[in-house]
């Protein structure tokens, strides 16, 4: 096989030795001969072929219609490999250079419109011959001045300009005196100062108040946090402390000011508004032309409205179609046309269905309530799965009171003893704690026979102590409850 070139060569298609497709590589592979044989053949013809179909008019009588092109030897192999045994036609000779990839392995990229260009001779020369015997050293000697006639042409171009300014073979002269220093051009600086300081100049001269102020009113150029001053002539009244703006009541009644917005019925003395006598036509107007919150519009024609009737349609009735707007909207599907498909929402491929009986939810659900979640001081920190315990937003964002000390709420209405009571609450700081009347008043408080009290009863018992001892001394504030 000659495969070397490249496919989309123009002289590819003419070459007679060896393959030039893969096409016909791998027909060559296949048959055992090397010749190219036929790999397709017809559906209508393997199926005789195989005695499926008994064709009694043959071949008499051609069959009609088209059959469907098979190969002729299907296999895996020639399924992955249908570049070899089942080829695209190859591109037309004309085209290939249109393709993007139309040059080989080693063959230089080059314009299509370059390929199969015909180009003329290492000989050839562009250009029109001139006349024989002008050669170019005689065309640029042609205008040459020598002697007198040369001398006479450049006193005649010194009244120019250009001349004096630029003269040929020299730079141009401008007429500057240039005195240049041994080190070069330029004057050298003083002391070397920072650039930062030159681009944010923070040691120079401040402005002037009048200056700044003449800023403010052209350029609005006020200095970071500087209060606006607007020069207002406030008078004296203004600088109490509870001066509020606005004109206040002599006797003012806490709620009339709301019930008086509220009676749009009454007039600003709070008696009812008078009643007017109008024209009944200007009132038929008003309420025609400024219909009342909540009803309908007036629809202006009579007092109660057109006269037609419920069914009555607009419009000319249509004599050439039966079918109406509302028929065509609805359409004439039946039930079975009307029904869903029946791959919709599932899969009807044989081998890719899940059927079954049950009625449970397959899988892991994503929070983990079917088992039991571990405290969560010994959960551990790499611990991804959610038990549906996880604290919401609100107790993020608010925490309890002595969460940072891995106290929760719950532990104070746990009901405990009176040695391990006693111990906490010796241990808390709380000042003037009578323990033996608080113990009795919880026990009292429960009710129910146990000797046990929660912490919670134990500190509001106390509360409730120092607010009645508080009431006592202020004469008038006393608790309805007994206090012993």
């Amino acid at each position: 096989m000659a495969l070397s070139h490249s496919a989309s060569e123009p002289g590819l298609s003419g070459r007679s030795s060896g393959s030039s497709t893969l096409k016909a590589a791998g027909a060559m592979g296949l048959t055992s001969s090397g010749s190219a044989a036929n790999l397709t053949t017809n559906l209508y013809a393997k199926m005789c072929k195989e005695g499926k179909i008994r064709d009694y008019t043959a071949p008499q009588v051609i069959p009609s219609g088209k059959s469907i092109t098979v190969p002729l030897a299907d296999s895996v192999e020639r399924d992955l490999q249908s570049e070899i045994y089942f080829p695209l036609p190859p591109t037309p000779a004309k085209e290939r250079k249109f393709r993007q990839l139309s040059h080989g392995p080693g063959e230089i990229h080059v314009h299509h419109g370059l390929k199969g260009q015909k180009l003329a001779g290492e000989e050839f020369r562009y250009g029109r011959r001139g006349i024989k015997g002008c050669t170019t050293e005689d065309t640029m000697k042609a205008g040459q001045l020598l002697g007198v006639a040369e001398y006479k042409n450049s006193v005649s171009e010194r009244v120019y300009e250009s001349l004096r300014k630029e003269p040929l073979g020299r730079p141009h002269v401008r007429g500057h005196e240039l005195q240049m220093l041994p080190q070069g051009f330029g004057l050298p600086s003083s002391e070397p100062v920072d650039g930062k300081k030159i681009i944010y100049a923070v040691g120079g001269p401040q402005d002037a108040e009048e200056h700044r102020e003449m800023y403010k009113r052209t350029h609005g150029s006020y200095a970071p946090g500087e209060r606006i001053q607007r020069n207002y002539q406030w008078p004296a009244e203004t600088q109490s402390k509870n001066f509020a703006f606005g004109a206040g009541l002599a006797a003012a009644v806490e709620g009339a000011g709301a019930r008086h917005a509220l009676s749009w019925d009454k007039d600003d003395d709070g008696n009812l508004k008078r009643t007017k006598l109008v024209t009944k036509v200007n009132e038929d107007y008003r309420h025609v032309q400024h219909p009342k919150m909540g009803l309908k519009a007036h629809p202006k024609q009579g007092a109660e409205g057109p006269p037609l009737g419920y069914d009555y349609r607009f419009g000319v009735k249509s004599s050439i179609s039966e079918y109406t707007a509302a028929s065509c909207i609805k359409g004439y599907y039946s039930l079975e046309e009307q029904l869903p498909d029946e791959d919709l929402g599932r899969c009807v491929k044989p081998g890719r269905r899940n059927v079954t009986s049950e009625t449970r939810a397959f899988g892991v659900p994503s929070v983990r309530t079917d088992i039991n979640a571990p405290h969560p001081s010994r959960r551990s920190v790499a611990d991804e799965c959610s038990y549906g315990d996880e604290p919401s937003a609100a107790a993020i964002l608010c925490p309890q009171r002595f969460d940072h000390k891995g106290v929760p709420d719950r532990e104070f209405l746990v009901r405990r003893p009176r040695e391990e009571l006693e111990q906490l609450m010796q241990n808390a700081p709380v000042d003037h704690l009578d323990f033996d009347a608080l113990w009795n008043e919880g026990l009292e408080l429960f009710d129910d026979g146990l000797e046990l009290v929660s912490m919670d009863a134990m500190l509001h018992l106390h509360s409730q102590k120092i607010n009645h001892h508080i009431g006592t001394q202020m004469n008038g504030l006393h608790l309805t409850m007994s206090v012993r």
